[in-house]
């Protein structure tokens, strides 16, 4: 008895030893970089067709469907980690786009940026003293994070003012949305609102001007609208900019270089997420699919038919339809809610990753109690 007490006993102990538990050191929240979205993703997603028909209705490779992705079956096995659906937490892909798009929910901040910096150069519209000044109060060692968006609020206000660049000496003006997904940079705001042209011409506006004068010939109504012609912004013209963009002028406009640069708040690549959150409810002969996969889909779809339109050397007018839709699509994808972007009409209204996360029915109010 006394044997089987002691064995006892030190099975006990045995049982008490453990590894200390870890701890969290911190957190931090941040944007992935491309590169980030390429790692995580096991796979590229590049077809829009969702089951193969000839092959007993299998899900594509390389479609948004596929196996490697993760599953949404109870009784299937993810192609990727071979786990079954209560073990397995699903897998990223990504859509690599043949053309930059806005972020819906970082465009506000693009404003912000483009507002601070040459539209020519990508400098901080700050002389060198003032660079200077903003540079040794958003070092100071112990800096709040409170003071630090004072600092970055106090330089946007300084850098709207500014009409010619410190630097190069280029025509900056307003930046403008002009609808939901599209920018525009009026560098002759202060002379357009003048009454009656009093005012004499800005440096540039001429040269400006001229460079219509090819269109005006052959569509001679265009005429009376060039007074009022203002430069677009498009996203590829924004990403070239925000890639000038010095190390210096990051902290100017409250980015951490080594954490994030203004070019990552652009897609270049699209996450997919996994299948295991976006489920297919299996019917008779058919299944019905979620929003996002659908969705995702459309986007594959419209991608391919601007890469093959780039490669034929379709007309731009052509291309710069596609490339709004698919901009349009995208931000659909994210968040479906912003006014403007879902038309009355069209079917019921796309869930979003937005309206997954929001309200009573979301993720976290929802599911994580």
């Amino acid at each position: 008895m006394a044997i089987e007490a002691s064995q006892t006993s030190s099975t006990v102990k045995q049982q008490l030893v453990d590894q200390l538990p870890k701890r969290f050191k911190g957190l931090k929240f941040g944007i992935q970089s491309n590169q980030d979205i390429v790692n995580q993703a096991v796979l590229e997603v590049s077809d829009r067709m969702l089951y193969d028909i000839e092959n007993n209705r299998a899900p594509y490779r390389h479609g948004p469907l596929d196996p490697r992705l993760g599953t949404s079956s109870k009784t299937g096995l993810c192609a990727t980690c071979l786990q079954p659906l209560q073990d397995c937490v699903g897998h990223f892909g990504h859509v690599r786009l043949p053309l930059p798009a806005f972020h819906i929910g970082y465009l506000r901040y693009v404003v912000m940026v483009l507002q601070n910096i040459c539209k020519d150069c990508a400098r901080v519209l700050l002389t060198e003293p003032e660079r200077r000044q903003y540079l040794r109060e958003l070092r100071r060692p112990g800096i709040d994070n409170l003071r630090r968006s004072q600092v970055v609020k106090k330089i946007n206000d300084q850098c709207k003012k500014v009409r010619a660049c410190p630097r190069c000496g280029a025509v900056n003006g307003t930046i403008r949305k002009h609808g939901v997904l599209k920018l525009v940079h009026d560098k002759f705001a202060a002379y357009h609102k003048s009454t009656a042209q009093k005012k004499a011409p800005p440096p540039g506006k001429r040269a400006f001007d001229a460079s219509f004068a090819e269109a005006t010939k052959y569509n001679p109504e265009l005429e009376k609208h060039v007074r009022k012609a203002v430069d677009d912004l498009n996203p590829l013209r924004v990403l070239n900019l925000f890639k000038k963009i010095s190390p210096t002028d990051c902290e100017l406009l409250g980015l951490d270089p080594a954490e994030g640069r203004p070019e990552m708040f652009l897609w270049q690549y699209l996450p997919a997420p996994p299948v295991c959150i976006r489920p297919s409810v299996q019917q008779d002969n058919a299944s019905n699919e979620d929003d996002i996969t659908t969705k995702l889909a459309e986007i594959v779809y419209i991608s391919g038919l601007i890469r093959a339109a780039l490669h034929k050397g379709v007309a731009i007018a052509t291309v710069m339809e596609q490339w709004e839709y698919l901009q349009l699509q995208i931000a659909m994808y994210v968040n479906s809610d912003v006014p403007g972007l879902s038309q009355p009409g069209f079917g019921k209204a796309v869930r979003g990753f937005c309206q997954r996360l929001k309200g009573k029915q979301g993720r976290f109010r929802g599911n994580l109690t």
